[in-house]
């Protein structure tokens, strides 16, 4: 698989008030977007890997009560750039899975 291209085009990040029924977060919905978009089949089916960050609510500074992705700035002043504290995070997560995989095919 070639995650470095994988990578660049499968994430699915969950805003919130998109569609208030669904796209709550984690706290609000569980599990069930991971589950009933059919992303996870997708995947399956053309071995993906796919990264479903989401942001846990918060009532004390930063106040984010709803679990949004920092699309307004509430977290930091660099929230739409790499260099924001969510971005960053998931580019953390993006050098995790490409260091796994790097080992696994090491390993095989």
């Amino acid at each position: 698989m070639d995650v470095d291209k994988v990578l660049k085009k499968k994430f699915s990040y969950l805003f919130c008030r998109k569609k208030m029924s669904l796209f709550l977060g984690k706290h609000y919905i569980g599990d069930i977007f991971v589950r009933k978009a059919e992303y996870l089949e997708v995947a399956e089916l053309n071995n993906l890997i796919i990264l479903f960050p989401q942001v846990e609510p918060s009532v004390i500074s930063p106040t984010n009560p709803l679990g949004c992705w920092d699309w307004w700035g509430y977290n930091s002043k660099e929230f739409a750039t790499k260099l924001g504290p969510q971005m960053n995070g998931v580019k953390k997560m993006i050098d995790t899975v490409r260091m796994l995989n790097k080992a696994i095919s090491a390993s095989v």
